[in-house]
């Protein structure tokens, strides 16, 4: 795949991801009342984001520790166990 469609495929995702976060966190806060809500913000205003970029490089990470022939190194094939 070329960097040009990579770029355009991964623009793509990262929308219906981010379009998809928002249909959530507007549901969520549909529900909420005003006092629910006031509490939240009094409370726990702090903790009000999310590490998006901290999913994406947990993710990053497992795919390069992780390959192919893991399943086959790590699997107990039975050799030797006789």
């Amino acid at each position: 795949m070329s960097l040009k469609e990579t770029e355009q495929k991964a623009k793509i995702k990262l929308a219906e991801l981010s379009a998809k976060f928002d249909t959530v966190i507007n549901e969520i806060l549909e529900d909420l009342t005003p006092q629910e809500i006031d509490f939240i913000l009094e409370n726990y205003s702090k903790y009000l984001t999310y590490d998006i970029k901290r999913n994406f490089e947990e993710k990053r990470e497992k795919n390069l520790k992780e390959s192919p022939f893991d399943a086959i190194i790590n699997n107990d094939l039975g050799i030797g166990d006789e």
